[in-house]
């Protein structure tokens, strides 16, 4: 795992071989956040990373400028992972929680700029995490944008999509209130 861009650059981290982590590859990692760069900048953003694995989304984020990114995974050795990147690097803005993602939504007030999504490529509440999360009040009331990694063969064809990309078998699809 490597950090791509940013104060963080060249970074690289052991890769935690947790049996419950997929990595997204540099290549997905490049492009998607080139294309999100192209529409916004991420200086002083807030960022919510949900099922965060490695931390390595998160740390992207963080390295390109976010003011803080917030990570979540219910993983234990996840957890214990991401804490020690924190630890031995002195990342302070980068706020790790031991929770079930809809426990975390459910709450949190949801204040950040982007909520970035990475669920394993089975997980059987997908459709049910997109729908909440695009009938939540945070998304409607606001300039929010969702980012959702998923196995390709997933189509989301709500109107709130404005951009997919697909790298392999990994797809994102972007939602913004339109």
């Amino acid at each position: 795992m490597r950090i791509i861009s940013g104060t963080l650059k060249g970074l690289k981290f052991n890769t935690y071989k947790g049996d419950n982590t997929r990595p997204t590859t540099d290549l997905a990692k490049q492009g998607i956040f080139n294309s999100l760069e192209s529409i916004i900048d991420f200086e002083g953003l807030e960022v919510i990373d949900l099922f965060a694995g490695t931390g390595n989304i998160g740390l992207e984020f963080l390295s390109r400028g976010a003011a803080n990114v917030y990570s979540v995974d219910h993983h234990t050795g996840n957890i214990r992972y991401m804490n020690a990147i924190k630890k031995e690097h002195h990342l302070e803005h980068w706020h790790i929680h031991k929770q079930d993602a809809f426990t975390f939504l459910k709450s949190h007030p949801l204040k950040a700029d982007i909520l970035f999504a990475d669920p394993p490529y089975d997980y059987p509440k997908m459709h049910d995490l997109v729908s909440w999360v695009l009938n939540s009040e945070w998304f409607r009331s606001g300039n929010a944008l969702f980012v959702l990694e998923h196995v390709d063969r997933l189509v989301f064809k709500q109107k709130e999509v404005f951009l997919k990309k697909q790298y392999g078998d990994t797809a994102f699809s972007c939602f913004k209130n339109s």
